[in-house]
């Protein structure tokens, strides 16, 4: 099975959420007036005060992992997308920590809150032709976690997108994007900025044409980010650092200004070559959202092959679920990969469960096996309760992804942090499971818990 890294190309060409990573809460409500094929096309948005203004910053990041996993998750009709907060987290690009908990439940909230008005602006890709409305970027969701709609550890959580964006991405309006460099970029301004700057290099009505520069007047652009001060001084600094780090990463290979006062436009001359649509094995595209850059994931699947990533990748997994602190988690999995040492022992059974034979350590007087097993099975049972269920749950959800719905993960969590279900022989079996091709049956045991 392959998978595409895509993205719906409505939201992405109209940059819905400002680019700014912070805004006075008094900024409400945007309008921009663009035209589109000889027509004048509009399009506003109107967010309360009290949930922080209008959508910005990282909420883009959050937005569009939303998006990303609900195209991974096969595009379901009723736009509901399951998943839990760690989920969401690691594909925007974020930390799974309590500051990026309370990033993300104000983020579901502005989403949900703020209401789009739009007219001859969003793309009908399946009747070809330009339509009106309104939406809510989140139609719903709900957050099962200990405390009421706050994201926590462990949360689960269930977003219904907008009927539009189900729409569109079910017709196939997506483009590519290209994840892997998206996540490297430092600030969020950075990133909103190349999501923008990238669906600005196709053709909407045609998505298969691209172009290898785009010019835009500086105030238009201003309005297209969302900048809240429109002054050409401010404009200019405020995407300052933006351009310098998109020019020396190479996306960007000049920006040109030109003009004076509001009569300054600017033109991107694209650099890298367009992503194109050439579907990667979805083991890499797994790769890219534990952050490995593109390029490296796919020449470790070619060196190593996909039996030894795969379990290499369940061996990371339950390392991060065993509490194994590390700084850059995404150089930890490479080297879990290309390490031919044994440096890292497999805490849970993982990659024996997936049928890999490993090289054997080399004979030391101090080194026991058994005795590691029974230190680290010692260290998991000495946890709270809930802190193995927390421990868990990232591993099960990893594994079993979609095949469970929200009320589903919420009941196993329950279970294992009241004592009614072992986490470790949980996480072992499901583990199993899924590298034996029995899911099916391990579902059914979890439906008894």
């Amino acid at each position: 099975m392959q998978l595409q890294r895509l993205t719906e190309a409505n939201v992405a060409r109209l940059g819905l959420i400002s680019i700014q990573e912070r805004i006075p809460s008094d900024f409400t409500r945007w309008e921009v007036d663009f035209e589109i094929d000889g027509r004048l096309g509009q399009l506003s948005c109107f967010s309360p005060a009290e949930y922080g203004g209008v959508p910005h910053g990282l909420d883009g990041d959050v937005a569009n992992a939303l998006i990303d996993i609900f195209i991974e998750t096969g595009s379901p009709e009723s736009g509901v997308v399951t998943t839990t907060a760690s989920q969401v987290l690691l594909r925007a690009g974020l930390h799974n920590n309590g500051h990026y908990h309370h990033v993300l439940t104000e983020s579901l909230r502005r989403l949900k809150q703020a209401t789009y008005t739009m007219s001859h602006a969003w793309r009908d890709h399946e009747h070809q032709r330009w339509t009106s409305g309104t939406f809510s970027y989140v139609l719903a969701y709900e957050i099962t976690s200990g405390e009421r709609d706050t994201v926590t550890s462990g949360a689960v959580l269930s977003v219904t997108l907008a009927r539009q964006i189900v729409q569109s991405i079910r017709a196939r309006y997506v483009k590519p994007l290209d994840y892997g460099f998206l996540t490297s970029l430092e600030r969020p301004l950075t990133r909103a900025l190349y999501r923008l700057l990238d669906a600005k290099r196709y053709d909407p009505q045609d998505l298969s044409r691209s172009f290898a520069s785009y010019t835009v007047n500086l105030l238009e652009w201003a309005a297209e980010c969302k900048i809240v001060d429109r002054r050409t001084d401010k404009v200019r600094r405020t995407l300052e650092g933006a351009h310098q780090e998109l020019q020396e990463r190479g996306y960007l290979q000049d920006v040109l200004v030109e003009g004076r006062g509001r009569k300054q436009t600017l033109t991107y001359v694209f650099g890298a070559p367009t992503p194109d649509l050439t579907l990667d094995p979805e083991l890499v595209a797994e790769l890219v959202t534990h952050r490995v850059a593109r390029p490296v994931a796919r020449k470790l699947v070619e060196t190593y092959g996909e039996t030894r990533v795969r379990a290499r990748l369940a061996r990371f997994t339950a390392l991060l679920a065993s509490g194994y602190r590390v700084r850059s988690p995404s150089a930890l999995l490479v080297d879990i990969i290309r390490d031919d040492d044994e440096k890292y022992v497999d805490p849970t059974g993982a990659e024996r469960a997936a049928g890999t034979v490993t090289p054997s350590r080399p004979p030391s007087a101090t080194w026991d096996p058994e005795l590691e097993d029974r230190e680290r099975d010692a260290a998991f049972q000495a946890l709270s309760l809930e802190e193995q269920a927390d421990q868990a749950m990232p591993t099960l959800q990893l594994l079993l992804k979609s095949r469970l719905d929200t009320m589903q993960y919420a009941r196993i969590r329950s279970a294992m942090a009241e004592g009614r279900a072992d986490a470790s022989l949980i996480v072992r079996a499901v583990t199993k499971a899924v590298f034996e091709g029995r899911i099916d049956e391990a579902l059914e045991q979890l439906a008894l818990l």
